[in-house]
């Protein structure tokens, strides 16, 4: 059988034996898959360097006869991201982001806005900002994640009555309902229980900022960082939202690690 060629990102791995290894990647067509690396380990492996966390790759392969580990043949590394290893903040960000979208690319999936997102991602932690321009684009990244894995918010109308709903100073976000409620149905309970993550409080320029993220990323018309209580709400609504509807806890808001520059 012919090798198959498929562009990817390396997102880990795991040694396999006492000279192989077994990477992951996230690729644009076939979503999550896993490679087996024959001699990775070797002091003189062809592989060193090339299958760090965060590359941008280009792999060549053999599928095999069956199961969905598959056999690596040669690796030319296209984006090394040499960068994100310099930051503190951008290698903390980088890894929040690629832990999040291992989390809802499956294998055999299609995944190119997927991956397309995640290198765009990396690009930008390539030459990364102060950390509060990190972790507006991270926050960023979130929502447009959900838009194109089919969970962006309802953020127009009511996600309960469907009025068109009116610029206002707070709004009240419902993480179970998908979206905004009006002032009238946002202070009615929901009929589903007790279980259900209550109404949480949002600005406009917080909602404004979720509402253009999920569109495209970078935010459109978004320059520099939010200002940080915008960015908080930001931050405390998308774990919410995150872990309802991905079953993924969103690390806390200010875990970070502290750089020193």
């Amino acid at each position: 059988m012919d090798p198959a060629r498929q562009n990817a990102i390396i997102v880990g791995g795991v040694n396999y034996s006492d000279s192989s290894r077994v990477i992951w990647a996230i690729t644009p067509d076939y979503g999550r898959q896993s490679f087996l690396v024959k001699g990775a380990r070797r002091a003189r492996s062809k592989y060193l360097g090339c299958l760090e966390t965060f590359n941008h790759v280009e792999l060549i392969y053999h599928k095999g006869r069956g199961g969905s580990l598959f056999t690596l043949r040669e690796v030319d590394v296209v984006e090394h991201f040499s960068g994100i290893r310099r930051s503190l903040d951008a290698f903390w960000a980088a890894s929040e982001a690629v832990e999040l979208v291992k989390s809802v690319v499956h294998e055999e999936q299609e995944s190119n806005d997927a991956f397309g997102l995640l290198l765009e991602f990396l690009r930008q932690m390539d030459s990364p900002a102060d950390p509060a321009a990190v972790k507006t684009l991270l926050a960023a990244l979130r929502w447009r994640l959900a838009a194109i894995t089919g969970h962006e918010p309802q953020l127009v109308d009511c996600v309960r009555c469907g009025t068109r709903l009116t610029h206002q100073e707070k709004y009240r976000f419902l993480p179970a309902q998908g979206g905004i409620a009006c002032n009238q149905c946002g202070t009615v309970p929901a009929g589903g229980g007790t279980d259900q993550p209550p109404a949480l409080l949002v600005s406009y320029p917080a909602l404004r900022f979720i509402y253009r993220s999920g569109r495209k990323f970078p935010p459109a018309e978004q320059t520099g960082t939010l200002p940080p209580e915008v960015l908080k709400e930001v931050e405390t609504i998308a774990g919410r939202y995150l872990a309802y509807h991905f079953g993924e806890t969103a690390r806390p808001a200010g875990s970070q690690p502290k750089t020193g520059g």
